[in-house]
Parts: structure tokens; sequence; C-alpha cells
């Protein structure tokens, strides 16, 4: 049983929020904090503070305090869910995505719902429950997703977003936000209802998961029971997940050949539709001296997910301070060009693949998928004395 809760947001007081979002702290490079942070009242400030530890941590805590008094920040009278709303445009096609923020459960009984399905690694989750400790609040949201077979949820989703909105804005990716207080009783007991049955797949978020579940068993403090969660259906039409590419330092292009047969392709966009074509599903596309498409010989792996198949074989030997991942193909190209190594293309996959891959092997390697757009930090914050 999903253990999914109001709870009483802390927001910003104006209703516009086009100088108040960020990214996740994990996706927030430095010329985009640098740029983030000359917007005095930009989440930014809180979610990836200047500085080295602890002081950012400290710098933080102190400006939670400061922007709660001083009215930057105001606490919600009710528990509420918050029904957020996406719209924006990928590959030349306008999208729409809604869900809601929501208090997550973060017990050892609550987790038994909650599937994982990325490994995680020791120094973002010391990063994060440093955060945690000093300033006491869930700063962004994790990112989950679940089945709505009937569509109840979607329903009563849809009844929280009538009327004009509480606040909007658009983010530095250019996507437009708008975001309603659901906390009608009945509206709040039929998303409560809806979603109890459910198991939530963590779609981004899984250091912060386990930070809350870390905090919680140490602390057993008012409100470590639960973390902050931006929740969709699976079922919405503008939940995308994107293959995230792997960037090496090092020279792939004999270890390829060994693995796969590899055909010359004529540049990106080609290799990109021949990668996603294939039916293969552990096709991969490599550029470093030229774009070539690997098909690997029969060796499968339990997941079917090319994710797994090249972190046991194609990439196995590089290691991870070699490694660097992102979503854009383009991107992934001119930084393996910058490293004097190799890109790997990943086949992409589908949300359901995604749940029968951790059903079958549970975690995958970390940076297997990207849920685009990530969900903004600075819609509404969580304390942990929220309920």
């Amino acid at each position: 049983m999903a253990d999914v809760r109001p709870f009483r947001g802390v927001r910003y007081s104006s209703p516009t929020l086009n100088s108040a979002l960020c990214p996740p702290y994990d996706v927030i490079g430095p010329e985009l904090a640098a740029a983030l942070r000359r917007r005095m009242a930009n989440a930014v400030h809180l979610e990836l503070p200047r500085g080295e530890p602890p002081a950012k941590y400290e710098r933080a805590a102190a400006l939670w305090r400061r922007w709660t008094v001083d009215g930057t920040l105001a606490r919600d009278p009710r528990p509420a869910f918050y029904a957020i709303e996406e719209r924006y445009t990928l590959n030349g096609k306008k999208r729409v995505r809604r869900g809601i923020l929501s208090a997550l459960g973060a017990t050892p009984k609550a987790a038994k719902a909650i599937i994982p399905h990325e490994r995680t690694l020791a120094k973002p989750k010391v990063d994060r429950l440093k955060m945690l400790d000093a300033v006491g609040v869930n700063i962004s949201p994790i990112f989950g997703v679940f089945a709505d077979p009937s569509g109840a949820a979607r329903r009563a989703i849809a009844a929280g977003m009538k009327g004009r909105p509480d606040a909007a804005g658009r983010s530095h990716a250019g996507v437009d936000y708008r975001l309603w207080v659901v906390d009608e009783p009945k509206l709040v007991a039929a998303i409560r209802k809806a979603l109890a049955p459910r198991s939530i797949l963590i779609a981004d978020g899984h250091h912060r998961y386990s930070v809350s579940r870390d905090h919680h068993a140490k602390t057993k403090g008012p409100g470590t029971d639960a973390v902050l969660t931006y929740l969709v259906p699976d079922e919405d039409a503008g939940l995308v997940v994107l293959p995230t590419h792997r960037i090496a330092g090092v020279s792939l292009l004999k270890r390829a050949g060994a693995l796969a047969s590899l055909k010359k392709a004529r540049n990106l966009g080609a290799l990109e539709a021949l990668v996603a074509k294939s039916k293969n599903p552990y096709a991969f596309g490599l550029i470093e001296n030229g774009f070539h498409f690997g098909e690997p010989k029969p060796r499968g792996c339990r997941s079917g997910l090319a994710v797994e198949w090249l972190g046991a074989n194609l990439l196995s030997q590089v290691r991870p301070d070699a490694m660097s991942y992102t979503p854009d193909a383009a991107l992934a190209v001119k930084k393996a060009k910058a490293a004097g190594g190799a890109a790997v293309l990943v086949k992409p996959f589908t949300v359901a693949q995604v749940r029968r891959a951790a059903k079958a092997v549970g975690l995958l390697p970390q940076k297997s998928t990207f849920f685009y757009p990530k969900i903004a930090t600075g819609l509404a914050f969580r304390p942990l004395d929220a309920e």
C-alpha cells in the first residue's frame, strides 16, 4: 500500500515563479548555477548554495530562516496536495504532463510499495543528508510514477486543476508550470484512495529517497517519515523517459568491434535512427572516429535493457571517474571529442520496460533513465514537520 499524503507546503508568497525555479541539484552545472544565483530569490540558493561544506549547509539553513521570516516564503494553512501542470516542447512536439506534489512515506513499511531502479553512490547521499540535517526541509521533490489503469487518479488530479492556478512560472529550460493547491477534503480523499493500492516506481531522486529513509532511521524526528515527491500516472500523455547516453574518456572502438557487429552511419541523425529502429534490444551507437551502429552478438541480460548490457560488457572496464552522462546526443558527441574518448548512444525504452527490468534484476546502473523534464525545485517546499 502506497503511503501518499497531503502536507502543509511552504511556497513563495509571489504567485509568479519565473525567477524562483531551478532544476534538481545533480543537473545544475557551474554555468547554470552562476546564472541562477544572480536571481536573489531563486531556489538554487537552498538547493545548491554557494561554497564548500560545511559553510554551504549553514548558508542554506540561515537563508531558509530569513525567507520564512521576511515573507519571501509562507506556509499554507492546511495540508494539501499540489496539482502541477507542465507544458513543454520536445523534438518540436508540444506536450503536457500533469501530476501532484505529495508527501511519500519513507518508513521501512512504506518502502515496501516503492520500486527503485538505479544504484546510488555514497558521495551525493552524504551531501544531501548533511543538507537535510542542516535545513530540516525537503527542498526538491523526488519524482515517482504509478499505474492508474482506472483513471481515478487522473480524474481527481484534473478536478483539482479547476479555476485559476495559485502560482505559475517558466523554468530556465522553457517549461511552463501551473500549480493549484488541492485541499478540498473530498478531492484529497479521492487522490489518496486512488494511489493507496499502487506501487511507486522512483523515476528520479534515488539518492534523496535513500537519504530520507536513513534520516528517519537515525532521528525518528517529526515528519522524517516521508519525503516530498512529485507523482505522475504511467498513462499520462506527457510522461517521457529518455535514454541517458554515456561518454567515456577512453577509446572503445576496438572493444566494440569484438562485442558487436559494427556498421558505419552517415551522421548523428542517421545513427540515432538506426539505434531507435533496431529490433535488437542491446543495439547502440558509438561515436569515435566516425559514427558506428552496433548490434551485439547473441549475449543478453536479464533486464532486456541496453544500459545493463553496456555496463556489463562494452563499458565494464571504464573507471567511474572516466564516465559522464547526458540525454542529449549532440552534447555527448561534443563531450567525447573534448575528452578524447567515445560517446555511446543508448537505445530508447518505455516506462513499462523500466518496470519490468526493475522487477527482473532489481537495480540498474546509475543514470539508466532520464525522465524529461526534471521536476523543478521551488514549486513547494516541505518542512519535516509539514503534516
